[in-house]
């Protein structure tokens, strides 16, 4: 990380069942996935409980935008049921090296390449795909104030 950043934190992810769709095609057009779930969710009287997360199905440095792939989730709780619209995980505990992105999601390509560089500077193994947690996001029609967006980069690593 640069140096008026502060270093990433090593947290441990609880395991999490979500309820997720997966989406290929561009990182900007996640939200309305997320709205997509969220709908799906209140229709079948599922309680949301957490906040939303987009793991990587592809690594971050390859991405290829109009193509790339990603598993849109949202924590749930109680027993829940898949369709053939949305499937229902339940997400391994992990431990993380986690860093808090505080503006817009055009910045975050560049906090990768940092988090990726200071992991390897320290030797630690990448050891699942990388996430983000959206703390503080837009509606899901993408209104809202992108310098006001707070997202959490977990990179898993073995610690």
């Amino acid at each position: 990380m640069t140096e008026s950043q502060e270093a990433p934190e090593l947290k441990s992810m609880p395991a999490t069942r979500v309820i997720a769709m997966e989406h290929r095609g561009a990182y900007d057009e996640i939200g309305a996935v997320f709205g997509r779930l969220s709908d799906w969710a209140k229709q079948k009287g599922v309680e949301i409980a957490g906040k939303g997360r987009t793991v990587f199905l592809d690594p971050p440095s390859e991405i290829i935008p109009e193509s790339a792939r990603y598993l849109v989730c949202l924590p749930v709780s109680g027993e829940v049921e898949g369709d053939g619209e949305v499937e229902v995980r339940d997400l391994p505990a992990q431990k993380v090296y986690a860093y808090v992105h505080k503006g817009p999601y055009r910045e975050i390509p560049a906090k990768y390449t940092e988090l990726l560089a200071w992991v390897s500077s320290r030797q630690y193994e990448v050891s699942g795909r990388p996430f983000e947690v959206y703390l503080k996001h837009p509606a899901h029609d993408g209104r809202g104030e992108p310098d006001a967006f707070v997202t959490e980069i977990c990179l898993p690593v073995e610690a």
